[in-house]
């Protein structure tokens, strides 16, 4: 078995399982069951405060082939569940604004997103 982060083992896969970030989990939450969903989220903060667990958790949320419509409660088993939680799922983009902060960053990310699923 391979070496794995325990932020990474432990990652939480539902909106239950955030820890400190209970009112981010509401406000999702009840985007879902109102199925009021913005156009896009930003998610901002320190290192380690449940960012990309968030995103991932909602992106799996209106993903999810196991439910007809968005759910807050992921199946976590289906196909586009488990590219989510990997990190590898194409109508998914994760990007570091770290490490993305030119134009043409930014620039190849509309390209990329063009693309029809």
């Amino acid at each position: 078995m391979t070496y794995q982060p325990l932020h990474h083992k432990y990652r939480p896969q539902t909106f239950s399982d955030l820890v400190g970030q209970e009112a981010i989990a509401t406000t999702l939450t009840n985007a879902l069951h109102q199925q009021r969903i913005a156009p896009a989220y930003l998610f901002t903060g320190a290192r380690g405060t449940g960012k990309t667990s968030s995103a991932r958790i909602l992106a799996k949320s209106l993903n999810c082939l196991a439910y007809d419509v968005p759910t807050e409660q992921p199946c976590g088993v289906c196909e586009v569940c488990q590219s989510i939680a990997k990190g590898s799922a194409l109508d998914v983009i994760e990007i570091d604004a770290a490490s993305n902060t030119g134009v043409d960053n930014m620039r190849e990310l509309i390209e990329r997103s063009q693309f029809a699923p």
